[in-house]
C-alpha cells in the first residue's frame, strides 16, 4: 500500500475545470472505496495534506468538511479526523430480514438464539397478536452480528399455534425463510414504533458496548399474507452501527 506521501506526489490538476477542493475529495473517497483507507483509520492532517498536494489549507477543509457532513469521515477533538465506518442502511419502506439485510450492505450475517421456549403471554402479546384464551406465546432472544460484531439484541413474539418452529436452528437460518419455506407464512404489513433507549447491564454485555449506550429501540407488529399478526417485535439496535431510511413522503401543508 502506498503512503499518503506518495499518493500526494500524483499532485491535483490546476488546469481542470473541476475545483481543487472536488478533486481532493473524490480522491479522499477512491481512497476508501478501493480499500486504501480502512474505517477508522486516521487521516493526514489539514496542514500535512495541504504540503503534500500544495494546495491551501481553506482547500483541504472544505473537502473534509463536506466529507464529515455526509458521514465519510468523522473528528474526534484532540486526536484528528478518521475515516467512518459505514453504517448498515435498512429501507423502512421494504424491510427486510436481518440475513438478506447483511448481505445487501455486503457483510456476512451471524449471529447466536440465546433464547427460544414457549411462554405464558402477557396482556400486550394477547392485544397486539390477537390471541385465543389461554394461547401462549413463543419468545426468541437473538443476538445478531454482522462480520461477527453484535450490532442487535432482538426479541420476538410468536403465537403459541406456531410453536413447531421450536424444532428450528435459528442461528445459521433466516426465521422468514423457514416461515416461508416450511409453513407458507410471508410478511405483509407492518406497524413499527422506533425510540431512544439506554442500555442496562445485561443489554451492553451482550452488544460489547458500555452500559447506559444510547440504543435505538424499535417496537414492530409484523402481519402475514393474510393481515394476521405474525409476530411482535423489540430490538436494541446500535445506532453507531445501523441507520434507517424512510420513503420521500408527500407533506400537504394547510
Amino acid at each position: 500500500m502506498r503512503s499518503w506521501r506518495e499518493k500526494g506526489m500524483q499532485m491535483l490538476d490546476t488546469t481542470s475545470i473541476v475545483p481543487l477542493y472536488k478533486q481532493l475529495k473524490d480522491l479522499i473517497l477512491k481512497e476508501i472505496a478501493e480499500g486504501e483507507l480502512k474505517p477508522n483509520q486516521k487521516i493526514p492532517t489539514e496542514l500535512e495534506m495541504s504540503e503534500m498536494y500544495q494546495i491551501s489549507r481553506m482547500t483541504v477543509r472544505k473537502a473534509l468538511a463536506q466529507l464529515v457532513d455526509e458521514g465519510v469521515l468523522a473528528k474526534k477533538q484532540g486526536k484528528g479526523t478518521f475515516v467512518q465506518e459505514q453504517k448498515m442502511e435498512e429501507d423502512l419502506s421494504s424491510p427486510n430480514s436481518f440475513t438478506n439485510l447483511c448481505k445487501r450492505n455486503g457483510k456476512m450475517p451471524g449471529g447466536r438464539t440465546l433464547k427460544f421456549v414457549l411462554e405464558e403471554a402477557t396482556d400486550r402479546d394477547i392485544r397486539e397478536l390477537k390471541l385465543e384464551p389461554g394461547e401462549p406465546i413463543i419468545h426468541v432472544e437473538r443476538l445478531r452480528m454482522a462480520d461477527n460484531i453484535p450490532v442487535m439484541l432482538e426479541n420476538l413474539y410468536f403465537p403459541g399455534h406456531l410453536k413447531n418452529i421450536l424444532v428450528e436452528n435459528l442461528d445459521d437460518t433466516s426465521l422468514y425463510q423457514i416461515l416461508r419455506d416450511k409453513y407458507g407464512l410471508v410478511t405483509g404489513n407492518s406497524v413499527m414504533e422506533i425510540e431512544i433507549s439506554e442500555c442496562n447491564r445485561y443489554e451492553a454485555s451482550m452488544l460489547d458496548i458500555k452500559t447506559g449506550t444510547s440504543l435505538l429501540l424499535i417496537r414492530e407488529i409484523v402481519y402475514d399474507q393474510f393481515d394476521n399478526p405474525l409476530h411482535r417485535t423489540k430490538s436494541l439496535v446500535r445506532g453507531d452501527k445501523f441507520k434507517y431510511i424512510s420513503p420521500r413522503m408527500n407533506v400537504i401543508k394547510k
